[in-house]
C-alpha cells in the first residue's frame, strides 16, 4: 500500500526542528520575589537548541531570523540557546544562553553516577545507603502500567493529586471536580463493594465445602446505601476506600498528638520511595533522564594501577562555610559538578581534618576553598532538584591520580622547615623582638658568626663584673 503524499508545506513542517520543540514546562512554585530573576532554575523548563558549526558561522539556528554572533559564537566556544519567544512585538527573537543546564548535565554525566530513589544519607556512620534503581520493573510504574498487577508493585505517579501539598483554593477546586464526577465514583464504589461481597461468599463456600459458583453475589440498592452510611460513620474504614477510589497519593504520617483522635486513616503508601510519601510524588520520572545506568557495578580502570575501588575523585568548591545564615545556624554548602550540596560536615572530616575554608571564609586560599569528594548517590526529589550525596575522598582514592587537598603553608612548625630546601634551622630557644625568625640565605651575604649560647653569655658577663671589681 502506497503511503499518502504530503504537500510541500506539510513536509516542511514535518521536518522542521522548530515545530519539534517540546512544550514549555511550568516553573517552580517556591520562587519568591526576593530571589533573583536571572538565577538558574532547579530544572530546565525549555529545550536547549544547538546548531552545526557550518550554520553557526552564518548565525543560522533554524529560527525565523539569524541570531547575532556577539551573543552566541563570540561569547562561547560551544553556544547553546533557549528560546523565549520566536517573534516579539519589536520583531526580535527573545533568547538566552542555555549553558547553565547543559554544562551541568555534561558534568554530571562525567561522574558516571546511576540514578537512585531518594533516601536519607546518615553521615554519622560509614554505612552507604542501599541503592534502588528507579528502572526496576516493580518500581517503574504509573497508574496505567501493567506491572501494577504484580504483588508488591510500587508506582511513582497517581491520577489524583497530593492533598498535603495543595493550597485551600486548589483543594476547593478539586472538591468541585469530585462532585461533578459523583455518578462515576458511586458506580466504581458499587463495583468494589460487589467484588468484596463476592470474595466473602466464595470464602464462606470454600470453608463449608460447597460449590463456589452456586451463590452469585447480588447487591441491592438498600444494601449499598447501608454500606455507604457505615463508611461515613467509621473514618478509619472510609479513609482507605477514598484513597483507593480517587487514586490519591498517601499523605505524611499522622502527628503524634492526633493519634488518640478519630482521623481518616490512609492505606500503606504505594509510592516507590518512602521519601515521596513525606514530600509528595515526583513531578518527573525519578531518573529525570539524567542517566539510564541501573547499577553501580562499574570497574574504574586506571591506566597504570589497574582497577580501582573508587572512581576518580571530584573537586568540590565551598560556596558557603558553616555559620549563621538568615538568623540561624546553617550547614556548609559546596558545589559538586554544578550541583549545590549540603551536609558536608561528615564524620570523615573529623578523621582526616576539616578542609580549609569550611569552618569560616578564608580569603588567603587561592581560588577559594576546595576539597576532593567521592559521589555515592544521586537522586531526584519531589521538586525536580538533583540530590547528590558524597563522602570526602580517602587517601587511597586520591593516590593513583596524584591529587591532594589544599594545605595552607606554615613556617612555624619543624616539619615544614625540615622539608624546605633552605639549609637554615630555626632557633627555638629565643627569638628577638621585631626580628624575623627565618632569614633567607644568599651566596653574596657574608657568613655570620654562630650565635653564642645562653651559658656563654652569662659566663662572659660574670668575668666582666669580676674584672671591674
Amino acid at each position: 500500500m502506497a503511503s499518502a503524499r504530503l504537500s510541500p508545506t506539510a513536509n516542511l513542517l514535518r521536518k522542521s526542528r522548530l515545530f519539534a520543540l517540546p512544550k514549555t514546562l511550568n516553573g517552580p512554585k517556591d520562587q519568591t520575589s526576593r530571589e533573583s530573576g536571572t538565577a538558574t532554575l532547579p530544572h530546565p523548563i525549555r529545550a536547549s537548541i544547538v546548531t552545526p558549526q557550518s550554520s553557526l558561522a552564518r548565525g543560522d539556528w533554524g529560527l525565523k531570523r539569524p541570531l547575532p554572533a556577539k551573543s552566541t559564537s563570540e561569547k562561547s566556544s560551544r553556544p547553546v540557546v533557549r528560546l523565549h519567544a520566536l517573534d516579539t512585538y519589536e520583531h526580535v527573537t527573545d533568547f538566552e544562553s542555555a549553558a547553565d543546564h547543559t554544562v551541568t548535565l555534561e558534568k554530571f554525566q562525567e561522574m558516571h553516577m546511576p540514578m537512585s530513589l531518594p533516601s536519607k544519607v546518615n553521615y554519622a556512620t560509614s554505612v552507604v545507603p542501599r541503592h534502588q534503581s528507579p528502572f526496576e520493573t516493580h518500581l517503574d510504574n504509573t497508574e496505567t502500567s501493567q506491572g501494577l498487577q504484580e504483588p508488591g508493585a510500587k508506582q511513582f505517579r497517581h491520577t489524583g493529586p497530593w492533598l498535603a501539598g495543595q493550597t485551600e483554593a486548589e483543594f476547593a477546586a478539586y472538591l468541585k471536580q469530585v462532585t461533578r464526577n459523583k455518578p462515576e465514583l458511586l458506580k466504581k464504589l458499587r463495583e468494589q463493594f460487589v467484588a468484596k461481597r463476592s470474595a466473602e461468599i466464595r470464602k464462606l463456600a470454600q470453608d463449608n465445602g460447597e460449590d463456589l459458583e452456586a451463590h452469585p453475589a447480588t447487591v441491592t440498592d438498600a444494601e449499598f446505601n447501608v454500606y455507604i452510611k457505615t463508611l461515613r460513620n467509621d473514618p478509619f474504614a472510609l479513609g482507605p476506600v477514598v484513597f483507593d477510589l480517587l487514586d490519591l497519593a498517601s499523605p505524611p504520617a499522622v502527628p503524634s498528638e492526633r493519634i488518640g483522635r478519630k482521623y481518616y486513616q490512609s492505606p500503606g503508601t504505594k509510592l516507590s520511595s518512602f521519601e515521596y510519601a513525606v514530600s509528595g510524588p515526583p513531578k518527573t520520572h525519578p531518573s529525570a533522564g539524567l542517566s539510564y545506568t541501573r547499577s553501580h557495578a562499574l570497574i574504574h580502570n586506571h591506566a597504570q594501577f589497574g582497577p580501582q575501588a573508587h572512581q576518580r575523585p571530584v573537586e568540590a568548591r565551598i560556596l558557603r562555610p558553616k555559620g549563621r545564615f538568615k538568623g540561624r545556624m546553617a550547614r556548609a554548602l559546596a558545589g559538586i559538578g554544578g550541583i549545590a550540596v549540603e551536609d558536608l560536615n561528615a564524620m570523615t572530616f573529623v578523621e582526616q581534618g576539616t578542609p580549609p575554608g569550611l569552618t569560616f571564609f578564608d580569603a588567603s586560599i587561592p581560588g577559594g576553598g576546595k576539597y576532593w569528594v567521592t559521589p555515592i548517590r544521586a537522586s531526584i526529589d519531589s521538586d525536580g532538584r538533583i540530590g547528590l550525596s558524597s563522602y570526602r575522598a580517602s587517601a587511597t582514592a586520591k593516590a593513583p591520580y596524584g591529587i591532594e587537598d589544599h594545605h595552607k603553608p606554615s613556617t612555624l612548625t619543624i616539619s615544614d622547615v625540615a622539608t624546605a630546601p633552605s639549609p637554615l634551622v630555626p632557633r627555638l630557644d629565643r627569638q628577638s623582638f621585631g626580628q624575623p625568625r627565618f632569614q633567607p640565605s644568599t651566596e653574596n651575604r657574608p657568613r655570620r658568626q654562630p650565635t653564642r649560647g645562653t651559658e656563654d653569655v652569662a659566663r662572659s658577663l660574670l668575668n666582666n663584673l669580676n674584672s671591674r671589681s
